[in-house]
């Protein structure tokens, strides 16, 4: 750790993933812009392997500062601990499985020098596995920030579903001063579902938002979840957290000038996603009661065509039989036949000769 306040503070919090975290640890040390530091949070890993890696990336690179925790904190205050650790006018949270690219922080700070009035910065994102592979790319976060009129964008934000990915600009990075305006609002509540969108718009409610489509950051989602089914309910929010989730909505706009179209969009859409979810659950059960049938369909003709193979092939044994039988029957008619004939023949013949004047007689 270094003196100096850096211009930029990473805050990394990790639990248990040392061969992902390696990637990203290696990802920040090879940054274009070197003027920043990194605070790694070890939630109180039961792998020892994260602490020597740590250990080892911290001992050679002075920006790199590793704390481990006693016990674990939870995931949240793991998240809220390395933003008080943070001294650098510009904040970023940092996963630890992503993959940075490496003029990431030069292209935000520079873009955030030529922006005094945005105060966060963001480029493009697509999700990969495991294994690296691109699994799903969003549209431009450009869409937050199109419009003459912010409350449009704000509007957009909260009409969205969450699947299209705007929990993700919780990876900006911001100015921590602008920043700290909104904290407070959620740190000392429980941990809810969604909460990283809360608080992205109650930053968008008072600051604004600069984006470069230039750049891709690459985010790591479970295997599992990309190959599962996705049914329209999930498309949105959970309909048991719908509730506490618009009402963080609420808190994130309280005392800004946009409280107003928060409590009318929310009001919109939560009856407009009650009516949808209704029609898309009802139209997702049809569709699996049509490929339901449709299977079952399948199976009776492969049932009818194997039943038909096999009738075609007992046919065929059955007339090879009865042409086999048939034949030894005739031949055996025949044979029969020319028998009885000769014997018969000799029969008259005996008779011919026992009768007198037949030219058979003594």
């Amino acid at each position: 750790m270094t003196d100096s306040v850096p211009r930029v503070s990473v805050g990394l919090p990790t639990y248990n993933r040392p061969e992902l975290l390696a990637l990203v640890l290696e990802s920040f040390q090879q940054q274009t812009f070197a003027d920043f530091e990194l605070i790694i949070s070890d939630n109180a890993s039961t792998n020892p392997a994260v602490r020597r890696l740590c250990e080892r990336y911290a001992g050679t690179d002075p920006r790199f500062r590793y704390m481990r925790q006693e016990a674990n904190l939870g995931a949240e205050k793991n998240f809220w601990f390395v933003y008080d650790q943070a001294r650098a006018p510009l904040f970023l949270w940092a996963s630890d499985d992503d993959l940075w690219p490496a003029d990431f922080l030069e292209r935000g700070v520079a873009a955030l020098d030529r922006n005094p009035r945005a105060s966060a910065w963001f480029c493009q994102v697509v999700n990969i596995n495991m294994n690296g592979d691109v699994v799903r790319s969003y549209p431009s976060f450009k869409r937050f920030q199109s419009s003459a009129f912010k409350f449009v964008d704000l509007a957009r934000f909260l009409w969205e579903p969450e699947i299209m990915g705007k929990a993700n600009l919780i990876y900006s990075i911001f100015r921590r001063q602008e920043l700290a305006r909104v904290i407070d609002l959620f740190r000392d509540r429980p941990s809810t579902w969604g909460s990283d969108m809360n608080l992205v718009y109650a930053y968008l409610c008072r600051s604004n938002l600069v984006i470069d489509d230039g750049l891709v950051l690459q985010k790591r989602v479970p295997t599992d979840i990309v190959d599962s089914v996705v049914s329209p309910r999930s498309q949105i929010y959970p309909r048991e957290e719908r509730s506490t989730y618009f009402e963080n909505y609420h808190r994130a706009a309280a005392d800004s000038y946009y409280r107003p179209l928060t409590v009318a969009v929310l009001a919109v859409r939560s009856a407009y996603d009650y009516l949808a979810s209704g029609r898309a659950a009802w139209d997702y059960e049809h569709s699996e009661l049509k490929r339901d049938l449709d299977e079952r369909k399948h199976d009776f003709e492969k049932w009818k065509t194997t039943r038909s193979q096999e009738f075609q092939t007992w046919k065929a044994h059955a007339s090879g039989f009865i042409a086999r039988n048939v034949a030894r029957t005739a031949g055996l008619f025949t044979r029969n036949l020319a028998r009885a004939s000769r014997l018969l023949a000799q029969n008259l013949a005996r008779i011919r000769a026992r009768i007198p004047g037949s030219g058979g007689g003594r």
